[in-house]
């Protein structure tokens, strides 16, 4: 049978963005508060912006959050912290990646930024260069408590002490760590603390007593209260997703981004028409078929083939056939009479539905930091105030 599409094909929607992404920062507004509330008014917050705050806009996440109290922002390099500083941010950041002492020494001073060590090699280079700085280095140490990932061992720190009380113009303002899973309580990380806690006595007892110390991300939060020393580190939490989804129903939070697009045309089909590429689609009824002009290339994931759904009109619809680069294909069949230029939502609330981040990453199978963070830049952002 030659398939071919039946009635009318509506117009494409012409002169509106094929999508828009809306960061609500009044939701942002709510999700900081429920945080503060959530831990002791003596602990202060970092702030994780890295990555354009997971997606969200950097310096318009970073300055909202600057008027609510921030008391410090978290990126992953020199160059995001330079971002922050010259949109006007004046609150203390901590770059968490380290620096690469040999270019990265200069910029870090001259625009206030607070490096995390956590190796010899730039210990021994911020010792060799401290006799020129210009200007006090604040440094926070990392300890590897059992993430295995970056950070001097616990029995590394009597060198570790050494150097430090051997260089000048550097103050070591905080010690950290970092939870390797922190989305369960278990006997791993209730090590991991005691671990870093050692150190914590360790730099006491050689009279070095940093001002801040702190291993809590998001996860730590609901799971390890105990860890939260005087400053906890907050990322997805703000954004309105969480690090497991055994945590959802302990901490009350809203989707900060919403995606959307627009319906550009309307096909209708009858039953045994294979859709999209791969013809991993066939209809089994007469269907309706609205195109969206969104893609994988706008990082939507080309894994909610036949199996994600968006909403149009507060009501869920299935994506049918393979998700391309720029388009995908909606079964619009229930919905009646659909025309080209009707609101779509892919992320975030509708009227009273919701897809959230989390979601769209359990049916990935990944986690709603990558979905956050991939929106590319060719969707245009619009921030609700």
């Amino acid at each position: 049978m030659q398939c071919i599409f039946i009635g009318k094909v509506n117009q494409v929607m012409r002169d509106i963005p094929r999508a828009v992404l809306y960061i609500d920062l009044n939701i942002l507004d709510e999700n900081y508060q429920t945080i503060r509330a959530k831990v002791p008014p003596e602990v202060k917050i970092l702030c994780v912006v890295k990555a354009d705050a997971y997606g969200h806009g950097a310096t318009d996440i970073a300055h909202r959050l600057a008027l609510h109290g921030a008391d410090y922002f978290g990126v992953a390099t020199v160059d995001e912290a330079v971002e922050l500083r010259d949109s006007g941010i004046t609150v203390p950041i901590l770059v968490m990646s380290g620096i690469f002492p040999w270019d990265e020494i200069k910029p870090v001073l001259a625009h206030n930024l607070t490096p995390v060590v956590y190796n010899f090699h730039t210990l021994h280079r911020i010792q060799e260069e401290s006799a020129h700085f210009n200007r006090l280095l604040k440094i926070h140490i990392k300890i590897d408590t059992g993430m295995g990932r970056l950070g001097f061992h616990p029995d590394d720190m009597p060198s570790v002490i050494d150097h430090i009380k051997n260089t000048a113009n550097v103050r070591v303002e905080g010690l950290m760590s970092h939870f390797a899973s922190s989305e369960n309580r278990d006997e791993h990380g209730i090590n991991q603390i005691t671990r870093f806690k050692k150190v914590l006595d360790l730099f006491k007892d050689n009279s070095i007593e940093p001002e801040l110390a702190h291993m809590a991300n998001s996860g730590v939060l609901t799971n390890y209260p105990e860890a939260y020393f005087n400053m906890v580190r907050v990322g997805i939490n703000l954004y309105g997703s969480y690090s497991a989804k055994a945590l959802r129903d302990k901490l009350m939070l809203k989707q900060v981004m919403k995606l959307t697009s627009k319906i550009a045309l309307v096909r209708e089909f009858p039953s045994g028409c294979s859709l999209s590429y791969g013809r991993t689609f066939t209809t089994t009824r007469k269907t309706k078929v609205a195109y969206i002009p969104l893609g994988y290339a706008d990082g939507y994931p080309r894994a909610m083939s036949n199996k994600g759904r968006v909403l149009i009109r507060d009501t869920e619809c299935s994506i049918v056939g393979r998700v391309c680069m720029d388009w995908l294909l909606v079964d619009v069949t229930d919905l009646g009479d659909v025309n080209a230029g009707e609101d779509v939502v892919l992320l975030g609330k509708s009227n009273t539905k919701v897809i959230t981040a989390d979601e769209i990453a359990e049916l990935e199978g990944t986690i709603p930091y990558e979905i956050l963070c991939k929106i590319s830049r060719r969707v245009v952002r619009e921030y609700v105030r």
